[in-house]
């Protein structure tokens, strides 16, 4: 390996003697300022490019910059929506909330109101509610005067066609009231005042005797006349059945109104 090495040592130096002595000392000189007037330019391309690569490197991060902050403003734009959109169905879920806790007490009512209206506990305008408007009044009248203000009302004298009707009367009352029952045309035919007989109806509660005669009994002691209207109840406070009576007599009444 030394010999080699030696060799080409021998060899660069011949190459420069040989130059120097053919008079061309700045020979070798020349070669360098070539050379670095390359290595220069290589270095000036280099860099070139390398600004170059380095501007176009900002240019794509500057584009990737702009598109990564407009994507960042619109996920924030919709974040701000998606936070506006569920304060907003927070709110409506609350107002649903208490409308639903306002439809149930409004239900709860009905319910009650209802059950009141089955039992016949519910009074409207002095009406009483069960199956249909029912009117308990406070004041006495005779019959005719009994029927008169019911019309008024729009109504008329209560009919009596089942055993419920019969007992849901009878609870309200603690006393003697007119019904619209009557046999003022034909003696002990008994017309309700929708003109229906009790044949029609199927229905009686006359007060039954064990000694003596039963209603009715058209007795004519206090009205020659004889007793052509009925009444649930007597003066006796019985007011589980029916009597016939005196229609100039001054009763309670019950109104209905269908």
């Amino acid at each position: 390996m030394d010999p080699i090495y030696g060799n080409t040592d021998f060899v660069d130096l011949s190459i420069n003697e040989a130059s120097y002595c053919k008079g061309n000392p700045t020979g070798v000189h020349q070669k360098r300022d070539v050379t670095q007037s390359k290595c220069t330019k290589v270095l000036l391309l280099d860099l070139c490019v390398s600004v170059v690569l380095a501007f176009g490197g900002l240019c794509v991060l500057g584009v990737l910059y702009n598109n990564n902050l407009g994507d960042f403003e619109s996920l924030h734009v919709q974040h701000q929506r998606a936070l506006m959109q569920l304060s907003a169905q927070e709110i409506n879920a609350t107002t649903m909330e208490s409308e639903l806790h306002e439809i149930k007490a409004k239900n709860n009512k009905l319910r009650a109101s209802l059950y009141n209206a089955q039992s016949g506990d519910l009074s409207v305008d002095g009406w009483t509610v069960w199956r249909r408007m029912i009117y308990f009044s406070t004041d006495k009248r005779d019959w005719a005067g009994s029927r008169a203000v019911c019309v008024s009302m729009g109504a008329d004298l209560v009919t009596i066609t089942s055993q419920k009707e019969q007992d849901f009367l009878v609870s309200k009352i603690k006393e003697s009231h007119w019904i619209g029952l009557n046999d003022l045309e034909t003696e002990g035919r008994w017309v309700w005042v929708n003109n229906k007989t009790l044949e029609e109806t199927g229905v009686k509660f006359w007060h039954m005797r064990t000694f003596g005669r039963s209603e009715p009994d058209n007795w004519k002691v206090k009205d020659p006349s004889g007793e052509n209207c009925a009444s649930l109840g007597d003066i006796n406070g019985d007011v589980d059945t029916w009597y016939d009576s005196s229609c100039k007599e001054q009763k309670r009444f019950i109104c209905e109104k269908k």
